[in-house]
């Protein structure tokens, strides 16, 4: 029998998933192609976005732009009243149905354009292919196919806690962190968006998804979820909801293989004003832990003086702190820009004492440097300030992201769970507080407050 002439029964299309063997096949309505071209999509090493739907029917999912596990492995789209329902505030039903219509054609054309055709998908009776599930392990949350009966993978399910206590874990800056404050299920369902976000995109270096609720593109469900997280977090920081700060961004870091623990190579440290200068407070919430076999991570403060560091600081701790407040002093709320002076920006002099600073800094955020390092814990939020009670910005809070990266010898890229996700916030003062300092540091200082009593509260 030809390639082209190729008849699979489910359980053996399955088989094509980019793990079980080098070939990544996909069926689109019953016309099975070859997409091992694109790896970074399908694959699992590198992880892509539509790896879920590798070695399956995928006609429903992307013509309902859904990568939920009910819609993966499904041919039809008759029955779209749950759509329907979850749009009915934005689009009519024959707005939905012509839209799910329109998606289905081309999405034929791009993959009769752009694959091989070599075969066709045929079921009969008794014929299973449940789609992939979402399991959660010590590593993260990995998609489990059924094959031949049994199960790939953990067997565990994804369990829902309630929220852990409130931890105060550092004073300069003012820092906690929650465990549990989302569920996997939330996790689950913001990836899900992130990716929606970032369709047709590679995903080889760090991504940015704005979250913004009034998009028109999120079902009801969808639009709870950002609402629900935006409730949570104005009434841990007892900063309001207000029009006037930005939306929940959706954060992706691949694995970098040639990363070696350097902030410097990989985005810097910076003050989370370097953007928005009314930024008062940050959170960062962790939507997956790292694989087995990917390191790396954590959020640092290398300035930061921990809980149980209250004492006289060690040399080390001097000099990060001296260098933080340095930068600030200077006008530089970013490493790079720092760096950069040494192009000329200002006088050598001050240009020298930045580059300085910087680079003391950096050597502190290293591995077994100073300071504060959160790891990634799968629905975990650290939420930190940027400013003081008095409404300056803070010298200890300077932060970043240390790289992604993998074991020596690791083949740990097998799915997209290996890589860092996070969903953050940056909380900014309301309009009516920026005129006044007085205000301002009022503002602040209450929302510490606030914080300080649902900690306590919590313990």
């Amino acid at each position: 029998m030809s390639a082209s002439a190729q008849i699979f029964r489910p359980a053996e299309l399955a088989r094509f998933d980019g793990a079980s063997s080098e070939e990544i096949y996909i069926s689109f309505r019953g016309k099975v192609y070859d997409v091992s071209s694109r790896k970074d999509l399908y694959g699992k090493a590198p992880p892509g976005p539509y790896q879920i739907l590798a070695g399956q029917e995928c006609a429903r999912a992307l013509s309902t732009m859904s990568l939920d596990a009910a819609d993966v492995g499904r041919a039809d789209t008759e029955d779209i009243q749950s759509l329907v329902t979850k749009l009915h505030k934005v689009m009519t039903p024959a707005e939905v149905r012509g839209a799910v219509d329109k998606a289905m054609r081309d999405w034929q054309q791009k993959l009769d354009a752009n694959y091989p055709v070599i075969g066709t998908l045929q079921r009969q009776a008794g014929d299973e292919c449940p789609p992939p599930i979402l399991v959660s392990t010590a590593g993260g949350q990995h998609p489990v196919r059924h094959h031949h009966g049994y199960r790939e993978g953990a067997e565990e399910e994804s369990v829902s806690l309630p929220p852990g206590p409130l931890q105060l874990v550092s004073r300069k800056p003012r820092a906690y962190l929650q465990h549990n404050f989302l569920s996997p299920a939330e996790c689950r369902s913001l990836i899900s968006m992130i990716l929606q976000r970032q369709e047709g995109s590679r995903f080889e270096k760090k991504v940015r998804a704005p979250l913004e609720v009034d998009d028109p593109r999120w079902t009801a469900e969808q639009r709870d979820l950002i609402l629900r997280v935006e409730t949570r977090l104005a009434e841990l920081t007892g900063g309001p909801i207000h029009s006037d700060e930005t939306a929940l961004v959706g954060t992706l870091t691949p694995p970098d293989r040639e990363a070696k623990g350097s902030l410097a190579e990989h985005l810097g440290l910076h003050v989370d004003t370097n953007a928005a200068h009314w930024r008062f407070c940050t959170a960062i919430i962790y939507l997956t832990s790292l694989a087995p076999g990917v390191r790396g991570g954590e959020t640092v403060f290398p300035a930061a003086l921990p809980l149980g560091s209250e004492g006289l600081p060690s040399e080390e701790e001097e000099v990060a702190v001296e260098a933080a407040g340095r930068l600030l002093d200077l006008g530089l709320d970013h490493t790079d820009k720092a760096l950069m002076l040494e192009r000329g920006d200002l006088p050598a002099s001050k240009a020298a004492q930045g580059v300085e600073a910087a680079k003391q800094l950096l050597v502190a955020a290293a591995p077994g440097g100073t300071g504060l390092r959160v790891k990634p814990t799968q629905g975990s939020v650290c939420i930190f300030w940027t400013r003081q009670d008095d409404g300056e910005i803070d010298r200890f809070s300077w932060h970043g992201g240390a790289p992604v990266e993998h074991v020596d010898g690791s083949k740990s890229d097998s799915d997209v769970m290996g890589w860092k996700w996070t969903l953050q916030k940056f909380k900014e003062v309301p309009m009516e507080t920026r005129s006044d300092a007085a205000v301002l540091s009022d503002f602040v200082r209450k929302t510490r407050q606030s914080i300080s009593k649902h900690c306590q509260a919590s313990g």
